[in-house]
């Protein structure tokens, strides 16, 4: 195959991409975390306060 240029970048953007690799688990947290248990851990959208320590909606 003929390339355009001299350029290595032009062979480095014709490869396929490299797969995608997956992340390391979250480290272990402490039983007194008040986190600890919940199943979104260590996900991006884990926020305090938490909805686990939300017994029920309040009124309008």
């Amino acid at each position: 195959m003929k390339y355009f240029t001299d350029s290595p970048l032009e062979r480095e953007m014709m490869r396929p991409p490299a797969g995608r690799v997956k992340p390391d688990p979250p480290p272990a947290i402490s039983k007194g975390h008040p986190c600890f248990g919940c199943k979104r851990w260590g996900e991006s959208s884990c926020v305090l306060p938490c909805y686990r320590g939300v017994e029920r909606m309040p009124p309008r």
